[in-house]
């Protein structure tokens, strides 16, 4: 667990297969995970890890990055991980998240759909890997 990944301009394999490594390991701690996507910030010029869940509503961020900690000490030696500072946690209020949820709406499993250069409901998206969306309206 201690290759830290590194995040770049350009979406890369490592951080696709390390986003849904995590994903994983959150579901075996039975986290709730209702949605959870990269997201390129323009802006920034890189990406970040989205994780949304009701627990960060119920019992606030600080508690859930534990729980990520606590899910990245799961993770083999030679696994890349996601680092803290890549990741942003938010409740099911996200209103991206519930476009997301609206328009491609994942279920409970673990899809790999991109979404580039895109709008829904007038939010233009730059780019997008979405593993679910799946948050009930």
């Amino acid at each position: 667990m201690d290759k830290e990944l590194v995040v770049r301009e350009i979406l890369s394999e490592q951080m696709i297969d390390a986003g849904k490594k995590l994903i994983e390991r959150l579901d075996e701690s039975q986290v709730n995970v209702q949605a959870a996507f990269w997201l390129y910030l323009p802006d920034d010029k890189t990406w970040e890890m989205m994780l949304i869940s009701p627990l960060v509503g119920t019992d606030g961020p600080r508690s859930f990055y534990k729980r990520i900690l606590d899910a990245n000490k799961k993770a083999e030696e030679s696994e890349p991980i996601i680092s803290l500072d890549d990741i942003r946690v938010a409740d099911t209020s996200n209103r991206l998240a519930n476009l997301l949820s609206i328009a491609i709406p994942t279920g409970s499993g673990i899809s790999g759909i991109r979404l580039w250069k895109n709008a829904i409901n007038g939010t233009f998206i730059e780019d997008s890997y979405i593993y679910r969306a799946n948050i009930s309206i």
